[in-house]
């Protein structure tokens, strides 16, 4: 999905690439999550977890993580990823978390 956004920040666009990594580019994850023409959710976090009884267990889990960098809204917990997701999650989690921790001026 591409999106437009106006005046966002390069924190912003940083976090998208984050979640972008998190979510393995999947337009529809991207799509429930963001507005496309600003850097904000769709929809209020609470609203947007609601709206993921449509999805698999595993890609509830990976819109909860991705609100969670964005905002720290998604609560995920850790046994819910160990009981939930495959290989190919956890090594995107993995890559998306070491590139936040660049974001917050931490070097790998």
């Amino acid at each position: 999905m591409i999106f437009h956004w106006r005046n966002a920040t390069s924190d912003e666009l940083r976090l998208l690439k984050i979640i972008s990594i998190l979510v393995d580019q999947d337009d529809r994850l991207l799509s429930l999550l963001f507005e496309p023409t600003a850097p904000k959710l769709r929809k209020r976090a609470g609203i947007l977890k609601e709206d993921t009884w449509k999805l698999s267990d595993g890609e509830a889990l990976l819109v909860r993580a991705a609100l969670d960098i964005w905002s720290g809204s998604g609560h995920v917990q850790l046994w819910e990823l160990i009981e939930t997701w495959d290989e190919d999650n956890w090594s995107r989690f993995i890559k998306a978390i070491q590139e936040l921790k660049n974001l917050d001026g931490h070097p790998s």
